[in-house]
């Protein structure tokens, strides 16, 4: 058997390859002719199956006779009709109708599925006694089929017979009348779809789904005539019916269709409804329906306002910037929160030019929010306005501004904030400046010249602010900018000398690697010192600093380190650098509990990467050690196991 269908696969093979070579030496006619002859023979299932399947491509009239003896085989009867339905030949038809008579159940439902696939329109009269048949598969397939067919005769047929459908069958009927509506809708015979839409959604105990799709149907296909249909659906008590329209409006492509919905129904319904409809006119995007929604802004209960302002900012006309100004005084506090998140999401040039000018406005409030959504839009046409607040009188209006500025300031605006944080005092203002210097410099694609700037403005700078310049310096980074915070360590200035060990402490580059060396060894102070420690060792797992400079930071450190935090840092340093040599560093670990844990993974990682030959009496020392303080574990069978191949080395 398994030879036999094995052969069959290679003629198949080798018929295409046949095909894409000009035909070889068969045409499409022997090649058919060869096909027809296995259906003929006694070959097995399997062939037979595979020569259906490829007559559905080649077929011609000569295949229609032996595919359709088959369609009452019970075993061949999909495959046959499967090698039928792509058959342009009328013949085909014939042969399916004919068939009708000959099957039932399982067989006579594919039948009749075919029928539908090729939407023969003969097969009508036949199809419509089947709805009435015994057997569940046999109704539901002639009904589905009689829509695919799509004719008005075809409708009439499962009309006439719906009544005393049953309710398993009654969906497959429902579905064949909207393929029949769709189908004669796209022929152009609007009045029969719609008779079809009209006639289901009149009839009672409907499933939603049904009666949803028959409103939809009759509303879209009416056209602008459907509006008042769409209404009617909307003011529905049915809330699924009022949802599904709402989905329809959206479809519509109507115009009047939003003045309609905002002019006969917004200010009229319940409030569940003003927010459904408030939603189809913000996703309708239709400026006709913005007097509307600022009618419901003004009258309507909370959750009705709150939809109105999202919906006008769907719309996005630019002329409801001035509406949603006046709601941020709202004493609803959602409300105003509502229209300041929409006024800073809605588009265009006109909304920036109105907050510029509300920045002047002499309402404390309304300034001040208007300060923010600047930022928050990032209008560059405000960054004077912004600049020049920052030096206000008023305190709010300060912070605002440098928060603001914070947004979208870049190297320009860099002099103008250092020279006012030289003239600020308050320390929420002087954190202010900071976040935005910190956030220009890291911005700059020149940091030299913001290092440049701030050195500049150190010397100038009182004690409360230099600190706040040398965090700033930090973010710049760079040979200048070390040396400038290295010197701020010998400020007789407390907080001035805190902040530059704080500073080297968290440096990024391996410049500082020297100072933060000579810090740990020269500071007196153990915190200061325990700080420039740690920073040091941090520099040991960068991993742009080379391996060997890496290492010695290391060996360095350990004649320092006395605490087990710092230990697991250096462990953790010579695990990523994975050199033989760092196991001199690691083996002192391994005899105290708190770095036990991280020195034998350390070990163990490293002897895994080690080359042969390399360190091995060192090697085989911080193994042997392993096993030692970590009897039966995990870790000391692995130690054995390295030690076991490391044997024979020297």
């Amino acid at each position: 058997m398994l030879t036999s269908k094995i052969k069959f696969v290679m003629t198949v093979v080798l018929l295409f390859c046949g095909l894409e070579l000009s035909f070889g030496q068969d045409t499409l006619k022997e090649q058919e002719a060869k096909l027809i002859a296995v259906l003929k023979s006694a070959a097995e299932q399997y062939e037979k199956a595979e020569a259906c399947r490829e007559l559905a491509h080649i077929g011609s009239q000569d295949s229609i006779p032996v595919l359709a003896a088959l369609l009452t085989d019970e075993k061949l009867s999909h495959m046959a009709r499967y090698g039928l339905e792509t058959n342009p030949s009328p013949a085909v038809d014939e042969a399916l109708r004919d068939a009708l008579g000959k099957v039932k159940g399982r067989l006579l439902a594919g039948v009749i599925g075919s029928i539908g696939v090729r939407r023969d329109a003969k097969a009508t009269e036949a199809l419509i006694k089947f709805l009435t048949d015994s057997d569940v598969d046999v109704v539901q397939a002639a009904a589905r089929s009689l829509g695919k067919i799509g004719t008005v005769d075809a409708a009439k047929g499962l009309e006439g017979a719906l009544a005393g459908a049953s309710a398993a069958n009654k969906l497959a009927f429902y579905e064949g009348l909207f393929r029949c509506a769709e189908a004669l809708t796209n022929k152009g015979r609007d009045k029969n779809a719609i008779a079809i839409y009209d006639s289901i959604r009149s009839m009672p105990q409907l499933p939603h789904q049904v009666l949803t799709g028959a409103w939809r149907g009759s509303i879209l296909t009416r056209g602008k005539k459907g509006l008042p249909l769409l209404i009617e659906a909307i003011s529905s008590d049915n809330f699924g019916l009022a949802q599904a329209a709402a989905r329809i409006a959206v479809e519509m492509k109507v115009s009047k269709v939003s003045k309609a919905l905002a002019d006969e129904l917004l200010g009229k319904v319940s409030s569940d409804k003003q927010i459904l409809l408030a939603q189809i006119l913000g996703k309708r995007g239709d400026p006709v329906a913005l007097p509307a929604l600022t009618s419901l802004l003004k009258t309507g209960d909370k959750a009705g306002r709150l939809a109105a302002i999202k919906a006008m900012t769907e719309i996005g006309d630019t002329s409801v910037a001035s509406t949603f100004i006046e709601l941020l005084k709202d004493p609803d506090s959602d409300i105003a929160q509502e229209a300041f998140s929409c006024l800073a999401a809605l588009p265009g040039a006109d909304v920036d030019s109105t907050v510029v000018k509300m920045m002047e406005s002499q309402d404390q409030d309304i300034r001040l929010k208007m300060i923010d959504l600047a930022g928050q839009r990032r209008i560059a046409k405000a960054m004077p306005a912004i600049l020049k607040d920052m030096a206000d009188k008023d305190a709010a209006v300060r912070l605002a501004a440098i928060k603001s500025c914070g947004e979208s300031a870049g190297m320009a605006e860099l002099p103008v904030l250092l020279e006012t944080l030289l003239k600020a005092s308050d320390p929420g203002e002087i954190a202010a400046f900071e976040k935005v210097l910190g956030s220009v410099c890291s911005l700059a694609n020149d940091r030299e010249a913001c290092t440049r700037q701030v050195v500049g403005s150190l010397s100038k700078a009182g004690p409360a602010v230099k600190p706040v310049l040398l965090r700033v310096l930090g973010v710049c980074g760079g040979p200048g900018a070390l040396q400038t915070v290295k010197a701020a360590v010998t400020d007789a200035d407390q907080s001035i000398h805190s902040a530059a060990i704080s500073v080297l402490g968290a440096w990024k580059t391996a410049e500082a690697i020297p100072v933060l060396l000579d810090l740990a060894k020269s500071l007196s102070n153990a915190n200061e010192k325990l700080l420039s420690l740690r920073g040091y060792l941090g520099m040991a797992i960068r991993r742009e600093i080379p391996v060997q400079d890496r290492l010695a930071i290391c060996q360095q450190a350990s004649a320092m380190i006395q605490r087990d935090e710092e230990k697991r840092m250096m462990l953790g340093a010579l695990g990523s650098i994975a050199r033989a040599e760092s196991l001199a560093l690691i083996i002192p670990c391994l005899d105290n509990q708190g770095t036990r844990g991280e020195a034998i993974s350390t070990v163990l990682a490293i002897a895994e990467k080690r080359e042969r030959g390399q360190q091995v009496a060192l090697a085989r020392e911080a193994l042997q050690k392993v096993v030692a303080v970590a009897p039966n574990t995990d870790g000391a069978k692995r130690a054995q196991g390295f030690l076991k191949k490391m044997e024979g080395e020297k």
